[in-house]
Formats: C-alpha cells, structure tokens, sequence
C-alpha cells in the first residue's frame, strides 16, 4: 500500500512573505501562516489558541506568492509536511518542521471580505528530491 502526506490550512498571513533569490535563478518564499481554535473548559471557561505555520513556496508559485501576498491575508494552502536539520552558526543542530506549499488559494486581502480568488497549483517537474534545494538554505 501507497502512503500519503498531505497537509490543509486555512489562515492568516502573520507576517508579510519573506523572499529569497537563490543563485540557480529560483525563488524561495517564506510564509508563515497562523490557524485559531477556541474550545471550553469543564468551568466554561472559553480558551483561544493560536497555531503558527511555516510555509514554504518554490518558483513559479513563490513569485506570485511574492506579488500577492501580505500580512493579514487570508490563504487556504495544501501541501506537504518537510523534516529537515542543519547546524547553526554555534554547531547546534536544529530541527524544522515546514508544509511545502503545493497548491493555494487566495481568499480575501485581510481588510475586505473576499475580493477575489486567484488558484494557483504547484506540481514538481522532473525533480529526483523537490527538498534538494531546502538543504541550501540555512535559517
């Protein structure tokens, strides 16, 4: 049997988009992207939790990305879920857990309601490892 990883999220943009340009020509960008939930506890008490995500966009998409996006933008994104580790500036290892970015959808400017939506779909072509070139990139 197959296996399958996939991510959905619905959010606001924290923050505007980050963008790198990579010396191969590609663009690299960076969302991060926050998801709420409330719940009650036994006492009635309603709690508020706030969820921040790392996204990350790979050209073409992060282009439009990049032209479209900012903070306070509403976005529904699927993709995948990325492991990875590198060795920071001091010799520690860190670890990061990423979704990258395989298909989203612009949903409101993060003032109006819904002002349009732009759908746009990511697809890797003829890529041995799509997380080749995130091994490049330190944080």
């Amino acid at each position: 049997m197959g296996s399958v990883n996939k991510v959905i999220i619905l959010g606001n943009l924290g923050k505007d988009p980050e963008i790198r340009h990579l010396e191969n020509g590609r663009m690299r960008v960076q969302l991060t992207v926050a998801t709420h939930d409330s719940y009650k506890t036994k006492e009635g008490e309603k709690i508020n939790h706030t969820d921040w995500h790392e996204i990350i966009l790979w050209t073409p998409h992060a282009e439009i990305a990049a032209q479209y996006l900012s903070k306070g933008r509403q976005i529904y994104i699927e993709g995948k879920l990325s492991h990875r580790s590198y060795i920071d500036k001091d010799g520690h290892q860190k670890y990061v857990v990423q979704i990258v970015g395989q298909h989203f959808v612009l949903l409101g400017d993060g003032k109006t309601k819904n002002q349009g939506v732009h759908v746009i779909n990511h697809r890797p072509q003829n890529r041995a490892n799509e997380n080749d070139d995130m091994s490049e990139l330190p944080l």
